[in-house]
Order: C-alpha cells, then sequence, then structure tokens
C-alpha cells in the first residue's frame, strides 16, 4: 500500500503517490533553481507550472485512474525535459532552499506549505479552451496576441500555414475590396479562435513542443524583443493601435456573439423542426396520414422511403447540429466535442449523402420511358352541352338505399389519397360541323421500361359520362394498388362541331387548360357556370364574343360618324373656297367694267 499525498499545481488539487512526489518535487526545485535567478523569471515559472498541471489533468481519469504515480511523473519529465539538456554548467546536486509553491498532505498527516509558496498566477484573460481546429503536426489555431493590429487573427494564420502574417493581411485586405466578406470573415474568425495568453499557448501555435527548451528559448527571445521595442519610438505608436484593437476587438466580440445567440436559437428551432417533420414523414409512411407529406417520398416504397427520409434527415441535421454546437461554445463556452462523436457524426453524413445519391438515381430511373395509350369515345350529338364534374368521393344513394344502408360504391381501396389521383386535363377542339363529336381518353405514365409504363398507363382507371347533354367528368382516376406514382396522368380531348354551344361548370376551371375561364366569369362573379361556342378557332366566350361586337359595332359608328364629320368639314372648306373665288370674279368683272367705261369716256371726248 503507498501513501498518498496531496498538492496543488495552478490551483488544481492531484492526488500523487508518494515516490512520485519526492521525483517531482526535485524536478521543480531543479527547475527553480536554473529560472528564479532574475526578477523577470516568474512568469516562466508560472508557465511551466500550467504546463505540468495541464499534463496531469491528461492522464487523470474519473472513477478509473485519480493518481498519479511514477510512472505518469516521469512521462511528464520526459516530454518536458529537464534544464541538464540545454545547461551543462547546471548541476544536479545543488538544491536551493526555496522551493515552488506545493501543498502536500498525506493521507494520514495534515497539509503542509512548503518554505516559500509562489503566488498564483493572476490571469484576467479568458480561460484556455481548446482550438476549434488542429493542425497535423500539433499546431493550434490560435490568435496571436504579440503580433497584432486589431485581434491577431491574421499573425494566426500565419504561424498555422506557415505563412507571414502581412501576406493573410493582403488576402484579408483584397476579400474587402472585391467583394466584402473580409470583415465578416474576420469577424468569425476573431470569435472562433481563442487566444494564446500563455507561454505554452504560443508554442503551440507555432508547433513548438511545450519542454523547457522552448519554454526558455521563448523566455530569452521575448526579453531581447520587449528591450527592442522599448528602445524604439514607434513602441508609443504600437501601443496606441493596440489599445485601439483591443476596443474595436471588445465590439466585435460583443457583435459576435449577439451573431451566435441568433445563430444558436435558430439552429435550435431548425433541429425541432426538422425531428417533427421526421416523425411525421414516418408516420405518413406507416399509413398514419397527416399534411406532412415530403412529395418525393410519395413516389418511394415504404421502406425505401423511410431510409431515404432517414437520409435526408442526417444529411440536413448534421450540419445544423455541428453549427449549432459551434455556437454554444462560442455563447456559453462548453468543451470541444469528443473526436470518436465528431468523426462518428462525419461518417454518418457522407453515408447519408451517399445514401440520398443512391435513391435519387434509383428513383429517377422509374421515370425513365414514358407511355401514352390512347382510346377515343364517341358522344351522342346535340346542338348544346352542359360539362360537369362528378366527385367521385361522394357516396351518391337514394333516400331507400340510405334507410336500408345499401351504397353503391364504385371506388375500391382503403386509402383514398394513395388510390385516386387528380393530375386530369381537359381540351376542347373543333372539328367540322357535318362530323360527329368525340372524346379522345390519353392514359400517361411512365416507368424503367417502356412496357412497364405501357402496363402503368393500362391500369388507370377513369370515367366520363353522358346524360343526354349533360357531360360528367371524374374529379379523380383510380390507380392500380400495386402501382406507386410515376407521373401517372389522363388527358381528355373534346372534339366539337363548329358552332356547339358549350355550358362549363366552375368545378373544371382547374382541368381546362386551353381556355381562360377568368375571361367569361369577370361578367358574372357568382354565376355557377360560364357559357361558351366552338367556333373555327377553338372555343369562345359567349359573353365575350357579345362584348367584343358590341365593342367593334361601337368602333364602326365612331369611324362612321368621323368619315362624317370629315365629309362635312371638307365641304365647308370647299364652300368657303367657292364662296371666296366667286368674290374674286366679280371684283374682276367690276374692274373690266371700270376699264371699259373710262376707255368709252376717253374716246368720246377726243370724239
Amino acid at each position: 500500500m503507498n501513501r498518498t499525498i496531496i498538492i496543488n499545481i495552478n490551483s488544481i488539487v492531484f492526488h500523487i503517490e508518494e515516490d512520485a512526489y519526492e521525483i517531482l518535487r526535485s524536478y521543480m526545485i531543479e527547475i527553480k533553481r536554473h529560472f528564479g535567478k532574475t526578477a523577470d523569471s516568474k512568469e516562466i515559472l508560472e508557465d511551466i507550472e500550467n504546463r505540468i498541471a495541464e499534463m496531469f489533468a491528461e492522464k487523470i481519469q474519473s472513477g478509473r485512474k485519480e493518481v498519479i504515480n511514477v510512472q505518469d511523473v516521469n512521462e511528464v519529465i520526459g516530454q518536458m525535459g529537464r534544464v541538464s539538456d540545454f545547461d551543462v554548467d547546471f548541476q544536479e546536486d545543488v538544491r536551493e532552499e526555496h522551493e515552488p509553491q506545493f501543498a502536500a498532505a498525506t493521507d494520514a498527516e495534515p497539509s503542509h506549505v512548503f518554505e516559500e509558496p509562489v503566488e498564483e498566477p493572476k490571469q484576467e484573460e479568458e480561460p484556455y479552451s481548446e482550438p476549434a481546429f488542429t493542425y497535423p503536426a500539433s499546431k493550434k489555431l490560435m490568435r496571436d496576441m504579440d503580433d497584432r493590429i486589431f485581434g491577431g487573427v491574421c499573425s494566426g494564420l500565419g504561424h498555422y500555414f506557415n505563412l507571414e502574417s502581412k501576406w493573410i493581411r493582403i488576402i484579408f485586405v483584397l476579400f474587402f475590396l472585391f467583394g466584402g466578406s473580409g470583415v465578416l470573415l474576420y469577424v468569425v474568425l476573431w470569435a472562433v479562435m481563442p487566444k494564446a495568453l500563455t507561454r505554452a499557448d504560443k508554442m503551440a501555435m507555432r508547433g513548438e513542443a511545450a519542454n523547457l527548451q522552448n519554454f526558455k528559448k521563448s523566455f530569452d527571445e521575448e526579453m531581447k524583443g520587449l528591450g527592442e521595442n522599448f528602445s524604439g519610438a514607434g513602441e508609443h505608436f504600437n501601443r496606441g493601435v493596440r489599445t485601439v484593437g483591443d476596443l474595436l476587438g471588445r465590439i466585435l466580440t460583443m457583435f459576435g456573439k449577439f451573431v451566435a445567440i441568433i445563430l444558436l436559437i435558430t439552429c435550435g428551432f431548425a433541429i425541432i423542426g426538422l425531428f417533427i417533420t421526421f416523425v411525421f414523414g414516418t408516420l405518413n409512411l406507416m399509413g398514419i396520414k397527416n399534411d406532412i407529406m415530403l412529395p418525393p417520398l410519395e413516389v418511394m416504397t415504404p421502406v425505401s422511403g423511410f431510409f431515404a427520409l432517414l437520409a435526408g434527415f442526417m444529411a440536413i441535421g448534421i450540419p445544423t447540429f455541428a453549427l449549432f454546437y459551434i455556437m454554444l461554445r462560442i455563447v456559453f463556452k462548453v468543451q470541444r466535442m469528443n473526436n470518436y462523436l465528431s468523426m462518428t457524426l462525419f461518417a454518418t453524413w457522407i453515408i447519408s449523402i451517399v445514401m440520398i445519391l443512391y435513391f435519387v438515381v434509383i428513383t429517377q430511373q422509374e421515370f425513365k420511358e414514358v407511355s401514352t395509350i390512347s382510346v377515343e369515345k364517341p358522344l351522342d350529338k346535340s346542338a348544346s352541352y352542359v360539362f360537369t364534374e362528378n366527385d367521385v368521393r361522394v357516396i351518391k344513394a337514394s333516400d331507400e338505399e340510405f334507410n336500408n344502408k345499401k351504397f353503391n360504391i364504385n371506388v375500391k381501396g382503403e386509402n383514398l389519397a394513395d388510390y385516386l389521383r387528380r393530375d386530369i386535363s381537359i381540351r376542347f377542339e373543333a372539328i367540322d360541323s357535318l362530323k360527329a363529336p368525340y372524346i379522345q381518353y390519353n392514359y400517361r405514365a411512365k416507368g424503367n421500361t417502356y412496357k412497364e409504363a405501357s402496363d402503368r398507363a393500362s391500369r388507370i382507371s377513369y370515367k366520363v359520362k353522358q346524360d343526354k347533354n349533360v357531360v360528367s367528368f371524374d374529379s379523380h382516376f383510380a390507380m392500380s394498388k400495386q402501382d406507386k406514382f410515376r407521373d401517372q396522368h389522363v388527358g381528355m380531348v373534346v372534339y366539337l362541331p363548329v358552332g356547339t354551344k358549350v355550358s362549363l361548370n366552375e368545378s373544371l376551371d382547374y382541368k381546362v387548360h386551353d381556355i381562360s375561364t377568368w375571361e367569361c366569369s369577370q361578367y358574372d362573379a357568382e354565376a355557377k357556370s360560364t357559357e361558351w361556342i366552338m367556333t373555327a378557332n377553338g372555343l369562345r366566350c359567349i359573353r365575350k364574343m357579345e362584348e367584343d361586337r358590341l365593342k367593334a359595332e361601337e368602333k364602326a359608328q365612331e369611324e362612321a360618324d368621323e368619315i362624317e364629320d370629315e365629309i362635312e368639314k371638307k365641304a365647308k372648306e370647299l364652300e368657303k373656297a367657292a364662296e371666296k373665288k366667286a368674290k374674286e370674279i366679280e371684283k374682276a368683272i367690276k374692274d373690266l367694267e371700270d376699264k371699259t367705261e373710262k376707255k368709252d369716256k376717253t374716246t368720246a371726248t377726243k370724239a
């Protein structure tokens, strides 16, 4: 039985075996002796303790292993390295009286603290959390807070991809100038990427091993860079820029968290909606009908439809859940998802995409060939017809049949929604006035082969009944129970002699495709039917023709009035011209008489 000691490293309590504790104690004295020579070395000692605490925490497994043993300590020392690995002048047998912070207690003795406790590291920033992305060579995507203009995103990406930060900044500027996406991308990365706060974080960001030698190297470089910065006048400017960057960073962080909350709520409702759709879609496939029915499932068998529905749910739900979890991490700082679970979800998503593609290809093959069967049936000749619709879902019975509970039900099948279809169209065509009227039935269906499509089309059941001049079209056609929907359609073409009058009931408005029933019903919105007449150019609305005739007469009258006005105007102009000409002639005659009289007087005077 080994004695167990309780120690405190970086405010984390560990249970450690006594032998392991002695080894760790000697190792920490060694580190304290080497790094504790200057007043500025306090930070590096805290970073080393933080790293050791993290490594011990990784080895603890709740319920299975809760005590640090000698092997664990040796493994940590092996990964961290010893001072003697990089300091040849170091003598391991020399010990200082001052030791690092450890609080220890045996199971049977009260806890005690070493002579010179080290103050707990003060850390005002957000606690360290695993980044959302990892690099295969153990690099971590983090924000570099030492080389930053605003949030350190560009410098962090530069370390991750082994590029200089200036090139990353240029790329973000180009994204901003050519599309404006640079700002949004920067804000998202700012919110997702954690800060590189500790020296261990910075080494992980650069892909360096977190050992003593690299801690020492990082510390020396930091001290050297700090001295160079303080020697230059540009440090004041850098401080000002960083202050502005910190302020902007807080604003963007708040904005990013607000956006994350909105996305979190949206994704949450989306996941709930997807689940409800999946449940009700499954009930539809099981025969429990409801209003939530996805059209693609109608063309599939229940088994294939269920797996297709499940694949679609996974294909949409997994990315939605991933986005939901990312936003959950940003808002509430939850832990990163287990790697095995994330890989399982990713593999499931890939499988769901493959399944969807499979069902799309297989189902598409069922619509490859199309076949149409045409059948012509005569109509009893009449000068006028009334076309109406017969709703086959309504049970028609006499009073006697109702009292005796004897109904004549022609439609078979328990599930009318699967058995009956409404894909029916009606067209009207003109024939010579001497020919007999008839109806052409066009039964159309699709299938994997032409024969399969033809057989499916031949199994369509549809009726048109005539009672004197009243022709009733069934509201639905019936499919065989063995058939799934494969674009079945019934197209009716009614051939009527020119001059035949037609009355169309409003129930057929959605079935008649070659004319606009609205142009007739607009004259009387409350009318239950519209009146038409067959012409050489097809059906024409009688009210519309009458309106067109009246408009033509009004136009002809207007043209006649215009011509009469024009003639009257011309007559007046001619009359004025004649009067003017008569005055001119009268004046000319008078002038001639005056000249003659004057000439006579002159002759008389001479005589």
